[in-house]
């Protein structure tokens, strides 16, 4: 059988046309998979600049966020207690007052952040704060104090959990939990360095000195970095002003392909209540709860206990550095320890163990070498839990802008409470062995393990429910779909 062609009247062998087709398709697929090529690059020079020029922006918030709440523990090694004629346990007071503002409006600050903003929402919150740290220098007796600590936990609520969200929503899925992690950095390098920025301030001789000057000082560095915030931070990676047009579309493609119109969608009120009580990420998010118990004993009590091994002040401000430095080193290191250990809530058990560990010792021991030592293991367990816990989360609520916005605030919740538990564990009448506190926080490290394992085999469970009983979505709008969020049939628990 031949083919004619009608007007012509050349007659076309059907192998040669056969050849043609296939040609054109090769062709076709070739150009395919160089514009995915091309988008492909296109993208990564987007995610690059985001990582280097926008991302920094807001780890340096969180730095200055964790040197401000650490100078209340190097103000009271520099006479904060005894110029403001504090009675005892009114310092514990003092550091458990900030939370339950920090809790209250935890989860009305990331639903302003969607309606104002990130650009305005982000940068206003440190500018207050920092503002009520520079009050703090001018306070003069224990209710002026008191007050100081109260506001400060308003605006200090949203900036994490506002934070996270955004990064939930910067990113495609798979590249969440690295970033969630590097941004923790800035918490370790604000632990690591406020004791020697702390121990030279204290030592100005204008006219503000002592622990007036860590107040004042830190808080006006503050408040100086919100109007950079103001001009770098963008609502969402597509509206940043570093990146080109073509950098801007293969963005918003990658994230609108998996979430919602990239992020942009309105929080689901009703779905926002039900993912607050989400078993699973409830189960992740108290890990951060025994997380941030070591982390506030080395920020808000670790001058003090090291000052109670024989240390002057100045020498406890200067020696904070070895825990803190050791906390930097597990968040980088919590960069890669889910490939090591081949899942998250194994990096969650390996971190926790060093908690355990360096609980133990100091329980067990009064020699100065072990104690510092570790304090130095509490340091590595501590911040490495919050390098992956946190990831974890968020590498599982980036789904929806609703689940993103309500793990988020469940995770600095669950955080804020493991702050306000070690307010009182550490007390005066303890020193120097501090056994309550100590104790409080080898529990800590074997209830991380025992979360980790709950929300693995939880997780587990309801990936293999799903996997039988998948939600029927055949009678649901597109916008009833893209809201499901966990109970979509193709979602599936990361752990």
């Amino acid at each position: 059988m031949v083919v004619t062609l009608g007007i012509t009247g050349h007659r076309v062998c059907p192998l040669h046309k056969e050849h043609a087709a296939s040609s054109c398709k090769d062709t076709q697929r070739h150009e395919q998979q160089g514009a995915d090529s091309n988008n492909s690059v296109v993208l990564q020079q987007a995610l690059l600049k985001i990582d280097v020029l926008i991302l920094p922006v807001i780890i340096v918030g969180s730095l200055f966020s964790m040197m401000d709440r650490s100078s209340m523990g190097n103000a009271k090694v520099s006479g904060l207690e005894d110029d403001l004629h504090l009675r005892q346990g009114d310092y514990n007071i003092a550091t458990s007052l900030f939370y339950p503002t920090y809790l209250v409006f935890q989860p009305l600050s990331n639903w302003c952040l969607k309606r104002v903003g990130a650009r305005i929402w982000l940068p206003l919150l440190t500018l207050l704060w920092g503002a009520v740290i520079c009050a703090q220098a001018f306070v003069t007796s224990r209710g002026l104090l008191f007050t100081c600590r109260v506001l400060l936990g308003i605006p200090e609520a949203g900036y994490n959990s506002g934070a996270l969200f955004l990064i939930s929503f910067w990113y495609p899925r798979r590249c969440v939990s690295r970033r969630v992690a590097i941004f923790y950095t800035g918490t370790a390098i604000g632990s690591l360095i406020s004791g020697p920025i702390a121990l030279g301030l204290t030592k100005l001789n204008g006219w503000i000195t002592s622990w007036h000057a860590i107040f004042f000082v830190e808080g006006l560095v503050t408040m100086c970095w919100a109007l950079v915030m103001f001009v770098l931070v963008p609502n969402y990676p597509d509206d940043a002003i570093v990146l080109s047009s073509a950098e801007r579309t293969a963005l918003s493609t990658t994230l609108r392909s998996e979430k919602p119109e990239g992020g942009r969608r309105p929080i689901n009120t009703r779905r926002f209540i039900r993912c607050l009580f989400n078993v699973p990420l409830l189960l992740v998010s108290l890990v951060l709860f025994c997380a941030n118990m070591p982390i506030n004993t080395i920020m808000l009590f670790g001058p003090q206990v090291v000052k109670d091994m024989g240390f002057s002040s100045s020498q406890a401000q200067a020696m904070q550095t070895l825990p803190g430095f050791c906390g930097l080193v597990a968040i980088i290191m919590a960069n890669w320890s889910t490939q090591w250990y081949g899942s998250h809530y194994r990096a969650v058990i390996a971190h926790s163990i060093l908690l355990v560990i360096g609980s133990t010792v100091l329980l067990a021991t009064v020699n100065v070498g072990a104690r510092m030592f570790a304090l130095c293991l509490l340091g590595f367990g501590g911040f490495g839990l919050l390098g992956c816990g946190p990831g974890w989360l968020a590498t599982n609520v980036a789904a929806t802008v609703t689940m993103g916005s309500a793990g988020a605030s469940v995770l600095v919740v669950c955080g804020g409470a493991g702050g306000i538990a070690t307010s009182y564990i550490y007390r005066n009448q303890d020193a120097p062995k501090y056994m309550l506190g100590h104790g409080i926080n080898l529990m800590a490290g074997i209830l991380a393990i025992i979360l980790a394992l709950a929300a693995r085999w939880c997780m587990g469970w309801r990936n293999h429910k799903m996997a039988l009983d998948p939600t029927d979505i055949s009678s649901l709008s597109p916008n009833e779909i893209s809201e499901l969020g966990d109970q979509h049939p193709d979602f599936r628990y990361v752990y």
